[in-house]
């Protein structure tokens, strides 16, 4: 699936591609901000309104 515009998107729905990505081959935030096209601040704010932070540990984004 492509993105053309990941940050028009509802924020649950960046958060299940994020974590897709993250999953898949991203080995961190830079490079998932990087795949993304995304900067780093800007999807790290998005998954903070819905309450969700990364977790180094496990390389997703979690429940706060």
């Amino acid at each position: 699936m492509e993105i053309n515009h990941p940050e028009r998107l509802e924020p649950h729905i960046l958060l299940g591609i994020a974590n897709e990505r993250l999953r898949l081959g991203c080995d961190g935030l830079e490079q998932l901000s990087d795949d993304l096209n995304l900067p780093l601040k800007q999807l790290e704010r998005a998954m903070k309104q819905i309450h969700y932070h990364y977790q180094i540990e496990n390389n997703q984004f979690t429940a706060d």
